[in-house]
């Protein structure tokens, strides 16, 4: 059938197959990536801890945004769910300028963002995307 096609034709004709056959193949893998989401929700956890006994803060994780510095007593923490590729963060400052300051950002119950700073640095950021 197709030995009496001219070269260029039978060219066409492959090219248009492995086209055809590319295409199919990523309707495949769209179909299963929209059955398998990639994106998950994640458990962070935001710790503070200060020596002066309070801190100064600001966080940003998924829908929880404390935009305005906000005085929190020490130790302080929050756990929030956010999805897979959400952008937070959490800083935290000592306004009595002694002793230490940290700030702790954990993933599925595993650290994983951490900063310590110690008087007379008062400010720490922890921040990331979270995978």
């Amino acid at each position: 059938m197709f030995s009496t096609l001219p070269d260029r034709w039978k060219i066409i004709l492959q090219i248009l197959f492995v086209l055809i056959l590319i295409a199919a193949l990523l309707a495949v893998v769209a179909y299963l990536i929209r059955l398998n989401p990639v994106s998950t929700i994640r458990n962070i956890h935001f710790q503070v801890e200060a020596s002066g006994g309070f801190s100064i803060i600001t966080l940003q994780a998924g829908d929880v945004l404390i935009s305005k510095p906000s005085t929190v007593s020490t130790p302080w923490q929050r756990t929030v769910q956010v999805p897979s590729g959400s952008e937070v963060y959490l800083t935290a400052s000592n306004p009595s300028r002694t002793g230490a300051l940290s700030c702790k950002i954990s993933l599925d119950g595993k650290i994983w963002k951490e900063e310590t700073t110690v008087a007379p640095k008062d400010g720490v950021a922890c921040a990331g995307l979270v995978p």
